[in-house]
């Protein structure tokens, strides 16, 4: 009798310790700055948005549930004001937390595009429902914060949203046709300015299935690798359009086609949903944060994606934040070399 509850007492002091030890690593697990992670930067919303008031408690899951699966893998900060900061900390290590004053959640579209060779681009109205102005003020924001922490990267004038631009971080860049009609340009013009603003070498310029919205590039196909894309499954002919575009700018590409389920619902009546949509991923140098939206389809993405790559494929709950038109790689910027070593400095350092 007295060796069982001997037993007991040492299994629960064990218990004890382990869980606090394990909550100890969740509260002080640190980003490292090391090449093989890519750093991400997510936001809150700020706390005096009407527009994202209704929802602001979803994003804010959201953004907690996404940083805990990219801790220990890739680097992640996540930005806010003080109240949404004030509600992350007791969630996340205040050493991946930074304060700043950013004017919307899809930071991917006003950032810049390309972590390894950064360039930003004018955001577009679209994003904003139609009003440069508010457009421009969103992205005013964030080069504001870029300054203060000596953030370094080139500009142009030319509108494209980070969301319309999907690349392989090398020589290969897939835009929509809307990048061509927000610049007036044609179609040739707009690979060789792209080719000699990014340094690509080849940039494939394709039909957008979603001429009424926002027309982005990576709500239809991603990279997963240097010379494999995954791309919605369309019906024909505009399947064969998009593919066609795609082989004759990229010449013995791997085309991968996957199961989409385009989600009707209408949250504002301006922007589509972006439920269902996997190519909406996150890809790094050694992962893909693959969306999950609780349908069947979900496992099958999964499989069909990790069976054509070495990279791991780290499943994300979207559906708190894909009814709004965006998703996992809508609402993250990626960021590289000093810009990633001063930004993991200044949430360090606060």
């Amino acid at each position: 009798m007295h060796n069982r509850i001997f037993l007991l007492i040492v299994i629960n002091v064990f218990s004890v310790i382990y869980l606090s030890n394990l909550e100890a690593f969740s509260k002080t697990h640190k980003n490292k700055t090391i090449s093989e992670r890519m750093l991400i930067v997510i936001t809150a919303p700020p706390s005096d948005e009407i527009y994202y008031q209704d929802v602001y408690d979803k994003i804010i899951k959201y953004d907690i549930t996404f940083a805990k699966n990219v801790r220990g893998k890739d680097n992640i900060i996540v930005l806010g004001d003080k109240k949404a900061l004030s509600i992350l900390e007791k969630e996340l290590p205040k050493n991946i937390l930074l304060e700043a004053d950013m004017r919307d959640i899809w930071m991917r579209d006003f950032s810049t595009v390309n972590p390894y060779q950064p360039v930003q681009f004018r955001y577009s109205a679209a994003t904003q429902g139609g009003k440069q102005s508010d457009a421009d003020w969103v992205q005013e924001g964030f080069n504001k914060f870029a300054k203060r922490l000596g953030l370094k990267y080139s500009g142009t004038e030319l509108i494209l949203d980070g969301g319309n631009l999907v690349d392989n971080y090398k020589d290969k860049v897939i835009v929509t046709d809307r990048f061509l009609e927000d610049n007036k340009l044609s179609n040739e013009k707009a690979v060789q300015t792209l080719k000699k603003l990014l340094g690509a070498t080849q940039v494939a310029v394709i039909p957008s299935d979603d001429s009424e919205g926002l027309a982005h590039a990576d709500g239809m196909a991603m990279f997963i690798d240097t010379d494999t894309i995954v791309l919605n499954k369309y019906e024909e002919p505009f399947r064969n359009n998009v593919i066609t575009e795609i082989k004759k700018a990229f010449p013995g590409i791997k085309i991968i086609e996957i199961e989409t389920k385009f989600d009707d619902s209408v949250w504002d009546g301006r922007f589509s949903s972006a439920c269902g949509i996997y190519t909406n991923a996150i890809v790094t140098e050694h992962y893909i944060y693959l969306p999950q939206f609780g349908n069947e389809l979900d496992k099958k993405a999964i499989i069909t994606i990790q069976d054509n790559t070495t990279k791991e494929v780290v499943p994300i709950d979207a559906g708190k934040v894909c009814f709004m038109g965006g998703s996992v790689r809508c609402l993250g910027w990626q960021v590289t070399g000093e810009n990633a070593s001063k930004l993991l400095d200044a949430a360090r350092a606060k």
